[in-house]
């Protein structure tokens, strides 16, 4: 009982913000119970959680060990259980949960108890000593690095006393000359008579002495000795393990802000080969992934075995394939739990990956791995298994490793390798990043004009925008006035229906829209805001200068070399964009489905931009516009790619490319199908709008009404679309 109550306390004692920064997901009691139901420990496996919070799995394993080998002793338990964490509150929480799990045989212990809980970053191992072959590693204290030989981190206690002696000395020898490595020798030998140290350890205890020294004589020593006593115990637990059990942290690597861990976490990726191919999908990669193979690696006996709970993201998302296919190196998947539908759980979906060491094959067989589908509402977050069972439902599942273009998915449907290539999928473009939004959507604080030609228009911020505007522009209110000719419309997601476009938004922009004689088409031009001044567009001038000093004032460290117009041009992505064809296709980039309609130029009273909200294909045919409008809103499509989107916790929230992977022809004027697909879809877009006029949504479209207008209209288009989907599926196969 005092151990739940220490658990549930761990969030009460670290802030929210705390533990986020640090990527903790506090894990309930009942499924860390669950997880070591798996295990048959003996009392002689070596059991670690490398990010043990407060010690939940550490209390489960004790208790697990206790209930089959009710002779254990709380000795030998204490010499076996050991954990990392690199909140120092988290240790001292952990430590006193494993004190009273030992129980109060822990009195009978004929020698000192030392709790093994240890304050350390389970990443970091010493820098020199990555493949645990290198002699020597690189011992920083304060900003003086020493090449220490690895001898001296061959024993633990050895290693703690020797640390303490070199500590002493430097307090004698404060100020003084400092002894030399001979009377160190002396003073290491009498001290420890027993060892018959060698050269390479006594050389590098005399190192850390020196440099203990000269960090108190700076007045820069606080806790040196106690850093060095924790930072490089990891490296003492090489290869000790038999089980590693435990839940790592959840953040990715694009939230780091220190550039040189942000270093040593890229080393790592690519050591154990967890760094995704595609480059841009590094910054999502969760740390998990990397503690994951690192732990396997770095910790694991031979024959040794790891479970962590894991965000969900592992079963679908790009940047997690290298876990999923087997490329990840060290470790085998033996089973697979899904915890997506238990609540109360975590703030995300989740589930659970079982492994084993292994240097051999890895991938998963084409008959798949066993495992668990977990669903139920628990009593509540923190309650123990036995309360817990009652409510949950174990369902067993075969999972597979499917793919379905360049992506891959855990699955528990068995599906054929496709290998047809989606004509589309590289026609369709994301549109820009027009962010910070607060200084580019914008309403008018005036009367809508007649027309927009040649006017200067009142603006100011939206007020809509400000909900979901992010820190730091978040409340940023621009007020004033620009030339008609800088204002367009955009779509965000609230915005694009399906088979509709709903209200599109007004945006000002730092651009003119060019006729080109020479190449007869239309192009985009970006300006700065003094080439706009000297352009003769004071209003435009002032306000973009504006955006691009606040801009320069309060940009990320992430943006720190880019420029406003840089981030609004990110990859080109509005100079680039296709403004020629009279149709666009346009869908959502995240969302439970996709949802897709034609925006035709012709009836906006400005330009159309596409924002990164949505992807856009262009076309000179209405009938192919209106056939890739049909296929994307069907339900075939839309169910194919569930395995492979990503989950939150209310379901599939990723579209992106996701529904380019499945295969279906480029259009055919003379197929007949095609034909009816398109004659349909105009139907529906026509039947769309004016249910949309005769039900204009009556509230702001938030997340929830958004999908309920998407729904209605869809109930609305139940004909319409049970005759789409019968087509589709004719085509999809």
């Amino acid at each position: 009982m005092l151990t739940t109550i220490f658990s549930s306390g761990y969030q009460e004692l670290i802030d929210l913000d705390t533990r986020h920064a640090l990527g903790e997901y506090y894990t309930p009691d009942w499924l860390c119970e669950r997880i070591v139901k798996e295990f048959n420990f003996k009392p002689t496996d070596k059991i670690l959680d490398p990010a043990c919070g407060s010690g939940s799995f550490l209390r489960a394993a004790i208790h697990r060990i206790k209930k089959n080998h009710p002779g254990t002793s709380a000795e030998q338990l204490n010499e076996h259980i050991f954990g990392i964490d690199i909140h120092p509150l988290s240790v001292q929480i952990a430590k006193t949960t494993m004190l009273l799990s030992l129980g109060k045989e822990i009195v009978k212990s004929k020698k000192p108890i030392h709790i093994n809980i240890i304050l350390a970053n389970t990443l970091l191992a010493p820098d020199g000593v990555g493949s645990l072959f290198g002699s020597e590693f690189k011992l920083k204290i304060d900003k003086e690095v020493f090449l220490l030989n690895t001898q001296v981190l061959e024993e633990i206690e050895l290693f703690d006393e020797g640390l303490e002696l070199c500590e002493e000395l430097a307090d004698q020898t404060l100020h003084t000359k400092a002894e030399d490595e001979k009377t160190f020798e002396n003073i290491l030998c009498k001290k420890f008579p027993k060892n018959g140290f060698n050269g390479n350890i006594t050389n590098g205890f005399y190192k850390i002495y020196l440099g203990l020294k000269s960090v108190k004589e700076k007045g820069r020593d606080s806790i040196w000795k106690f850093i060095l006593q924790n930072i490089y115990k990891p490296y003492f637990l090489h290869g000790k393990f038999d089980y590693i059990i435990g839940n790592p942290p959840w953040f990715t690597y694009s939230s780091i802000r220190n550039e040189e861990y942000q270093n040593i976490l890229n080393k790592l990726a690519e050591i154990y080969l967890v760094k995704p191919d595609k480059k841009a999908n590094f910054p999502h990669l969760e740390i998990a992934a990397i503690f994951l193979s690192h732990c396997a690696n770095y910790f694991l006996n031979d024959s040794g075995k790891i479970a962590f709970v894991l965000p969900r993201s592992f079963f679908s998302a790009d940047h997690h394939d290298n876990t999923r296919s087997g490329k990840a190196k060290g470790f085998r998947l033996t089973n697979i739990w899904d915890l997506n539908k238990v609540a109360p759980l975590f703030r995300i979906p989740s589930g659970v990956l079982f492994a084993e060491k292994t240097n051999g094959k890895k991938s998963l067989p084409a008959t798949g791995i066993g495992g668990i589908s977990f669903s139920g509402n628990v009593p509540s977050h923190n309650c123990n298994l036995k309360s817990a069972m009652p409510n949950l439902v174990e369902k067993s599942e075969n999972w597979f490793y499917v793919k379905q273009g360049k992506s891959s998915a855990f699955s528990p449907r068995k599906s054929k390798k496709q290998t047809n290539i989606n004509p589309y999928k590289k026609l369709f473009k994301q549109g820009a990043t027009i962010v910070p939004r607060t200084f580019y959507f914008i309403q008018l604080t005036q009367e809508y004009p007649p027309d927009w030609e040649g006017r200067i228009i009142n603006i100011k911020t939206s007020d809509s925008i400000q909900a979901v505007a992010k820190k730091p522009w978040k409340g940023l209110d621009f007020t004033g006035q620009i030339e008609s000719r800088f204002l367009f419309r955009t779509a965000l997601s609230k915005s694009i229906l399906p088979f509709a476009l709903f209200k599109p938004d007004l945006v000002v922009l730092p651009i003119t829209v060019e006729y080109n004689q020479n190449e007869n088409k239309k192009e985009i031009k970006i300006y700065l805001a003094d080439e706009l001044r000297s352009e003769g567009y004071l209003h435009a001038s002032k306000w973009f200068k504006n955006a691009e000093r606040i801009w320069d004032l309060q940009k990320t460290a992430k943006s720190k070399n880019m420029s406003s117009n840089d981030r609004l041009d990110f990859q080109r992505g509005l100079t680039e964009q296709h403004i020629n064809a009279p149709y666009l296709v346009i869908y959502n980039s995240s969302a439970k489905n996709a949802n897709a309609t034609v925006v035709k130029r012709k009836d906006f009273d400005l330009e159309f931009i596409v924002e990164s909200k949505g992807y856009s294909f262009v076309t000179n045919s209405s009938n192919e516009a209106y056939y890739l409008t049909a296929i994307l809103n069907a339900t075939s499509p839309n169910l194919l790619m569930k395995d492979f989107q990503t989950k939150g916790l209310f379901g599939a929230r990723d579209v992106h490319k996701k529904i380019l992977d499945m295969y279906y022809p480029k259009f055919d004027k003379e197929n007949e199908t095609h034909l009816r697909l398109a004659k349909l879809s105009k139907e529906a877009h026509d039947k769309t709008a004016k249910y949309l006029k005769n039900n204009p949504p009556q509230k702001e479209l938030t997340a929830i009404y958004l999908g309920l207008l998407r729904v209605a209209i869809k109930n609305n288009l139940a004909s319409e679309l049970k005759n789409i989907d019968n087509l589709v599926q004719k085509i999809i196969g």
